[in-house]
């Protein structure tokens, strides 16, 4: 389903802080898939094939012992994902993951999620921050659990359940609740009953409406405040960004900071006799240069990562077409502009050879001048017709390649030729 028929992806937290550039990078592979009350996305111990990013459906993550009682030690919904092993390094989830309320969520390929939080950007540092907020929803409903009354337990759950959805009312059982919370039914049932004459809550059976949200946080323990405070927080942190601008330090002083930076951190001894302490102020302060130096190697590297994802993106995001081939042409690297000229997902660019995308007629031509490329002769140039697509007809464009240093690779710049021509 495309996003364009469901409700926008933008409506997970974690999808809506991302950076247009990282968002448009992973837009193609988002999925919108459509969940029933009741049902199971994982089961314990489960391998990861897809992470999702709920936007309108809320997950319980349940754990269960061997002899069948379960509890619920955490839901999520539009503020995070699914897929934490995956964020951690792992494969299979600890949880039972069934669905809590009927909705919608965008999934997305693991090997794809996890090719995403390798390349360091913002996906990463969002999946990592709601990850702590996780944990920290886990261990206040342990500490919940365990000290507070089931009365206190029910409007915690409440209110975690209302900061997920749209309105005020749900459709759950009494027994759905007591199973999630780990208690009986009848307990829940008490409780519920002395909500409702509070007027804080109606209930009738499988459905519930909260009529005073105030009323139910003045109820609650402190457990909800505490984990909402958190997630708020955690959210509102801003990544740390290199600084882009930062001067280089000058070699040439290299000394005469260290001595100051020697000055700083302490005094010579008093007392002992002239050489010997000239020769431990040499040792301290080449031991203070040496640590200079590898300050200045890690700001050079964080600098050389810096350039490396802005160029990065100068490529990914250029007007022109660019494909790299292996000696079979089989597509090893396209930007995103070659990935729209060909009507391909780069997520799935291993298995394609651009060769099936030349028209029959000009396959004889792109053949000959693929392998004259890769014979090592200088760059060449020749003119192709491209297969029509879902977005376009048939296309004529411009092919200028050259092969790398070690023979191994063809890179080729595709150019409209159209669009050549009205330039």
């Amino acid at each position: 389903m495309s996003i364009e028929a469901g409700t926008e992806p933008q409506r997970n937290r974690i999808l809506a802080a991302l950076p247009a550039d990282e968002f448009s990078r992973l837009a193609d592979d988002l999925e919108l898939v459509s969940f029933p009350v009741g049902a199971t996305l994982y089961t314990s111990g489960e391998s990861l094939a897809f992470a999702y990013f709920p936007t309108t459906c809320i997950f319980s993550l349940i754990a269960a012992a061997e002899d069948g009682s379960t509890i619920e030690v955490a839901m999520t919904g539009h503020n995070g994902m699914v897929g934490i092993a995956l964020v951690l390094g792992g494969e299979t989830t600890h949880y039972l993951i069934v669905v809590q309320c009927a909705g919608e969520a965008y999934r997305v390929r693991a090997e794809v999620l996890c090719w995403e939080l390798d390349q360091g950007g913002s996906l990463r540092r969002l999946a990592l921050t709601y990850t702590q907020a996780l944990l920290a929803q886990v261990a206040q409903n342990v500490l919940c659990n365990r000290l507070h009354s089931v009365d206190q337990q029910l409007c915690r759950w409440l209110l975690f359940s209302l900061d997920m959805r749209t309105g005020n009312e749900f459709d759950i059982t009494q027994e759905a609740i007591a199973n999630l919370l780990g208690v009986r039914r009848e307990g829940i049932t008490e409780a519920a009953g002395r909500l409702q004459a509070a007027g804080l809550i109606h209930y009738r059976r499988g459905h519930v409406t909260v009529d005073d949200r105030a009323g139910l946080e003045a109820q609650s323990c402190e457990c909800y405040r505490v984990v909402r405070a958190e997630h708020q927080r955690l959210f509102a942190l801003t990544g740390a960004t290199l600084a882009r601008h930062r001067a280089r330090p000058n070699p040439a002083t290299l000394r005469q900071r260290a001595e100051a930076r020697l000055k700083q951190a302490q005094s010579l001894t008093l007392g002992v006799s002239m050489d010997p302490a000239r020769l431990l102020h040499e040792l301290q302060v080449h031991q203070v240069e040496l640590e200079m130096h590898n300050e200045e190697l890690q700001h050079a590297y964080e600098e050389a990562d810096s350039l490396r994802e802005r160029y990065a993106d100068i490529y990914d995001f250029a007007p022109v077409a660019y494909f790299t081939l292996d000696p079979q042409g089989v597509i090893l690297q396209v930007n995103l502009a070659g990935a729209i000229l060909l009507g391909i997902r780069r997520s799935q660019m291993a298995r394609c050879r651009f060769a099936a995308s030349v028209e029959p007629t000009s396959l004889p031509g792109f053949t000959a001048f693929f392998e004259a490329v890769l014979s090592g002769k200088p760059c060449q140039s020749c003119d192709i017709t491209l297969m029509a697509t879902h977005q376009r007809p048939p296309l004529r464009v411009r092919i200028e390649a050259s092969v790398d240093e070690r023979g191994k690779e063809c890179r080729m710049v595709v150019m409209n030729l159209a669009e050549a021509g009205r330039a």
